[in-house]
């Protein structure tokens, strides 16, 4: 059985108050009384019942986090900033991995209300608002990653600006074959980034050419599959600019087994900045994801809105991006014997 402040109070023949107010630091208690109380709460291994505190308080000190994968490094750091603000505010993360199921995603969302966590930040799938609706009936508030919803406190990142950002540099760079590989199921990121890619390709007065915007799963080997068919077309691309660093891993792989080289033959843009990116071979260049600051603000906010802060709003906030350029990337190579780039 759990140690209560009764028991500390019947061990040391005190009231329950005296010993609430020796714990709490409050006055009414001697030093020598409160010193003797503090050693049998150590002694005994007394711990406050956080549960009847939030009964009391009607709130649970708990917030849940709904992210896609929890192996996807972006979301792991997401994850450890919003836990590391969450903490130090005395409020402990739950975290789901919902691998972008709807089923699973509704089950979630349920299973967080009903444990009635005071606040929830999610990062959505396809349909957003049937997870949002719930959770308004509910009055918990709510912050949505990824996606921009109407009526909700949003975080998400500039994916337009990175898509334009990494096709410029490729522009700059001398390439016109340029691939995107992009997510299967559009997130609102993919289809913002594939947008930017598009633009820059017609600013630049290059036709978009279907047969090099390929659609496949987030992993290594679907990249790698991606990247295959790529390199077999009859003009394959000089460089190819990725939904994100874990497919752009995929990427680098299907070149050198090709018997290329990066950026020798193909150059290779990822997204995100994950910690591993440098450390690929050769180190990617990367639209830099700004993992910690959206984590810390998605936190900080739902945290405001638990404690029913006047915010402003709902808003949605747009971070920044910026192109991290490392040993992937080169200038396109001229081709004597075909006379192609």
């Amino acid at each position: 059985m759990a140690v209560s402040i009764k028991d500390i109070a019947r061990a040391l023949d005190v009231s329950p108050s005296t010993v609430s107010r020796a714990r709490n630091n409050k006055p009414g208690v001697s030093a020598e009384t409160r010193k003797r109380i503090l050693r049998a709460i150590e002694e005994l291994g007394y711990s406050p019942n956080e549960l009847a505190r939030g009964l009391k308080l009607q709130q649970s000190s708990t917030v849940g986090l709904v992210i896609p994968n929890i192996h996807n490094q972006v979301y792991a750091e997401i994850a450890s900033s919003l836990e590391n603000v969450c903490t130090s505010e005395g409020y402990l993360v739950i975290l789901c991995n919902s691998g972008r199921d709807p089923r699973r995603e509704d089950t979630l969302v349920h299973m967080l209300r009903a444990k009635r966590v005071d606040g929830i930040v999610m990062i959505p799938g396809q349909d957003p608002l049937r997870l949002v609706e719930p959770l308004r009936r509910a009055h918990i508030p709510t912050v949505i990653l990824e996606h921009d919803v109407p009526g909700e406190y949003c975080v998400i990142v500039d994916d337009l600006a990175g898509g334009r950002l990494g096709t410029q540099y490729l522009l700059d760079l001398g390439h016109r074959r340029i691939a995107m590989i992009s997510r299967t199921r559009h997130s609102g990121t993919s289809a913002l980034r594939v947008t930017g890619y598009r633009q820059v390709l017609e600013e630049a007065g290059i036709p978009f050419d279907a047969e090099l915007l390929v659609e496949c799963e987030s992993g290594h080997e679907a990249a790698y599959q991606a990247m295959k068919r790529l390199l077999a077309l009859d003009n394959p691309p000089t460089a190819v600019f990725t939904h994100n660093d874990v497919q752009a891993l995929g990427v680098l792989h299907a070149v050198q087994s090709a018997g290329l080289s990066v950026p020798g033959d193909v150059s290779v843009i990822g997204f995100d900045d994950i910690s591993s990116s440098a450390y690929f071979y050769p180190p990617l260049t990367t639209v830099r994801y700004p993992k910690q600051e959206v984590g810390r603000l998605a936190a900080e906010t739902v945290l405001a809105l638990v404690r029913g802060n006047d915010l402003p709003g709902p808003w949605t906030r747009i971070l920044p991006v910026e192109l991290v350029i490392r040993g992937s990337t080169a200038p396109r190579r001229f081709n004597p014997v075909s006379g192609r780039c």
